[in-house]
């Protein structure tokens, strides 16, 4: 519990709204608790098949779904398709638990290692857009670009512009 609440008060001081963590369901009702008492929203990211914890979004879900609105989670959209889960059921969902998102894409859905510019992929890019739109989603959609560490800038761009474009699409 010390340890956990050290990190409260690290986002504490910074000013934090948010806390986006990995962590394990035993531990969770430490987490509310703190989460509760600092009010800080709690964002569970999934890390995809190689997590033990929670490979995709509904298996956090399970286990804050009587919990304290403030827990939550954050899809990671890349991991989540390497589960086999079907991305946009996963967001959904999530509904009101849906605290942050992390947009990338694959030109396979099953290999971590088939990242590509967003758009350039198999990723549902504009269904999930959409599927945000149509649930109101008011958090953040973070561009988790991991390619082309020399140079990323210009698939950066790439990606943002992209995504621009369809979130321009939908306000008109």
């Amino acid at each position: 519990p010390n340890d956990v609440k050290s990190y409260f008060d690290y986002a504490k001081a910074l000013g934090m709204p948010m806390m986006n963590i990995g962590t394990t369901a035993a531990i969770m009702p430490t987490v509310e608790k703190f989460a509760k008492e600092y009010d800080i929203k709690i964002a569970i990211h999934n890390h995809g098949p190689e997590d033990k914890n929670f490979p995709a979004p509904s298996d956090a879900l399970k286990v804050i779904k009587n919990m304290d609105p403030r827990m939550g989670v954050c899809i990671d959209v890349g991991h989540t398709t390497r589960t086999g889960k079907n991305v946009l059921e996963e967001i959904e969902a999530a509904g009101p638990r849906l605290l942050d998102m992390h947009m990338k894409d694959l030109r396979n859905l099953m290999d971590r290692d088939s990242q590509c510019d967003v758009g350039d992929g198999a990723m549902p890019v504009v269904q999930i857009f959409k599927l945000l739109k149509k649930m109101n989603y008011q958090g953040t959609v973070h561009l988790e670009y991991e390619i082309n560490a020399d140079n990323p800038l210009l698939g950066m761009h790439r990606s943002f512009s992209y995504m621009r474009g369809i979130n321009a699409t939908l306000r008109a």
